[in-house]
């Protein structure tokens, strides 16, 4: 799942400029059934687990804040955000759901950033 869970977030760049949010979904939802579709030639895969997507995309949020953490620390220097950490946690915070794609707090101006 968490791979699935990568690939639906790797994929919004294909429409991240879109401001219909209907058309963003749509085509996340097209895009991610053929993913789908070609891991399940592969792999064996449950419905049920699939319905734990948005959970494994929280898991990938978590594992980009720690990356960044990480990161400032082996560089010695202090984390700094430019709008994208701010970001990540307020979907996590406030619990919005598909990293805010969908959501009001998604800019297609500046995807994936938050000026709080």
């Amino acid at each position: 799942m968490y791979e699935l869970a990568s690939l639906w977030t790797h994929g919004v760049g294909w429409i991240q400029f879109e401001r219909d949010t209907e058309k963003r979904k749509a085509f996340m939802d097209e895009y991610f059934e053929v993913i789908l579709s070609g891991y399940r030639s592969e792999t064996a895969i449950e419905d049920n687990l699939l319905k734990q997507l948005q959970l494994f995309i929280k898991l990938t949020i978590l594992e980009n804040i720690v990356d960044a953490f990480e990161v400032a620390l082996n560089e010695g220097e202090e984390l700094e955000d430019d709008g994208e950490l701010a970001y990540l946690f307020k979907c996590l915070e406030e619990d919005i759901p598909y990293r805010g794609f969908f959501h009001d707090i998604y800019s297609c101006d500046a995807p994936f950033e938050y000026d709080g």
